[in-house]
């Protein structure tokens, strides 16, 4: 059994530097622990589940259950690890975990779901409520998904349309009014937020007439009362003229054209990143594009797609929304089915080297043990846009100059960097070594491993003599 799970509304806080006192923001700008949150989120999915189990299946043992957690492709090593540590918090064995990305999914799901797909190089493009997340896939004879374009996108999803409604609703009714109905008339305020959401996933881009909205009566009469104008006086003073009108006592028309508006921007930062993205040399010869993802059933978001990218086939399977959710289950069944991937960074590590002249600035090189040598030099384990297998292993040996040696893991875009000091460098973690006392230290060679193509990076150090290994410990504010 398999367990999918997303958490939309606090998604936001994951394009922050994230770390585990990353907080999360309420309706009424209260700041809460991001860790705690996620974790309860996930706690009470588990027991949803556990409960259901226990209703529909006689005999379903817990230790029975593959746990898949999807994510967006575009998160960082540590926002997978972020929602990893939640996840066990949450009471999921660790062992039985395994985080998928969001698009990679999909492209599971839509395989499955007869497309003929075999020999094609295919973008996926999953628009959820927080995301748009793009990959770009290649089916082989053997059945298998290779990854041709590392993962990529941006924080363009369905509620940053809904950002744009409530600010448009704080500009017409004041934000103090808003506010008001946040705190204290809560049912109000989630009934016109959905009342939005039908009329969201309805809206179409050539639309032409009137959009009209159902508003809590409580809504306007507090704007009233805090403004001391009636709400047609307001509407009278605001930029929009007749564009935006009431109809009755609970109601508030606008034209298409201030829907259309809030559309735009993610929409627009949709459409041009996927447009560059074809324009790259391994991609130009992409015809299909599968488009899922709950956002991804708007009449206007296929399209804009349709239209401004001209000459491409564009698939959207039924009941988008669920793709994702419907192809973690298969991945779960099937993890293998991705066969390689696309590294989004070069990986290394930071190591001392013999001082070459043709290779180092002479103002690096320092005298060491009666060797000229160059500090904080980037051994590199892995490129930028460098294809791996995903049961892809780099192993490396250094040798220890000191008692306790730390192994030091670093990434960067740049294919070829030559010191961690480099700009655009930036340290993961650090793995420490404890070097043993009655053993030379150029007998103690430590051999570290990467272990690449999953979609979490492992990495573990082992000293050759003995055999002890120890594993990264991820620095979660990067």
């Amino acid at each position: 059994m398999y367990l999918s799970a997303w958490l939309s509304y606090f998604i936001h806080i994951l394009f922050q530097r994230i770390s585990r006192s990353a907080t999360v923001e309420d309706l009424e700008r209260k700041t809460f622990p991001a860790k705690p949150i996620f974790t309860m989120s996930l706690k009470y999915l588990l027991k949803h589940l556990l409960d259901a189990l226990s209703m529909s299946k006689i005999g379903t043992r817990e230790t029975d259950i593959r746990y898949i957690i999807t994510v967006p492709a575009i998160w960082g090593i540590a926002a997978k690890q972020f929602m990893r540590e939640a996840a066990i918090e949450a009471g999921i064995d660790g062992d039985r975990l395994k985080l998928a990305l969001e698009p990679e999914a999909a492209a599971v799901c839509c395989e499955a779901l007869g497309h003929t797909l075999t020999g094609k190089k295919f973008m996926v493009v999953d628009i959820g409520g927080g995301t748009a997340d793009i990959s770009v896939h290649e089916k082989q004879s053997d059945g298998s998904l290779k990854n041709i374009y590392a993962p990529s996108g941006g924080p363009w999803g369905g509620i940053y349309v809904d950002a744009n409604f409530i600010g448009f609703m704080t500009e017409v009714f004041g934000g103090l009014a808003i506010n008001t109905l946040q705190s204290k008339d809560m049912y109000d305020y989630f009934d016109m937020i959905r009342d939005f959401e039908v009329k969201k996933r309805k809206f179409e881009f050539d639309s032409k007439t009137d959009i009209t909205f159902r508003i809590p009566v409580v809504l306007k009469e507090i704007s009233e009362e805090q403004c001391h104008q009636s709400l047609s006086d307001r509407l009278a003073s605001l930029k929009y003229g007749k564009r935006v009108f009431t109809r009755g006592r609970d109601k508030l028309a606008v034209d298409s054209s201030i829907m259309q508006s809030w559309f735009t921007d993610p929409v627009s930062k949709t459409v041009n990143h996927i447009s560059n993205v074809l324009k790259e040399e391994r991609t130009k010869d992409v015809g299909l594009i599968i488009l899922v993802g709950g956002f991804a059933e708007s009449p206007y978001v296929q399209q804009r797609i349709k239209e401004e990218l001209p000459g491409k086939q564009l698939i959207i399977p039924g009941e988008a929304g669920l793709a994702v959710l419907k192809g973690a289950v298969m991945f779960g069944h099937k993890p293998d089915i991705i066969s390689s991937r696309v590294m989004d960074y070069t990986y290394g590590i930071g190591v001392r080297t013999k001082y070459d002249e043709k290779k180092h600035p002479a103002d690096r090189k320092v005298y060491i043990d009666g060797k000229w040598k160059v500090t904080d030099c980037f051994k590199i384990f892995v490129r930028a846009n460098e294809e791996v297998q995903v049961d892809s292993k780099v192993t490396q040996f250094t040798t220890p100059n000191c008692e306790y040696n730390y192994i030091k893991i670093f990434r960067t875009k740049d294919r070829d960097p030559t010191f961690i000091t480099d700009p655009g460098c930036e340290p993961l973690g650090v793995i420490e070594i404890h070097s043993e006392i009655d053993i030379p230290l150029e007998e103690q060679k430590t051999k570290t491993t990467f272990m690449f193509g999953d979609t979490e990076l492992h990495v573990l150090c082992e000293m050759v003599k003995t055999g002890k290994v120890e594993t990264l410990i991820l620095d979660l504010s990067k």
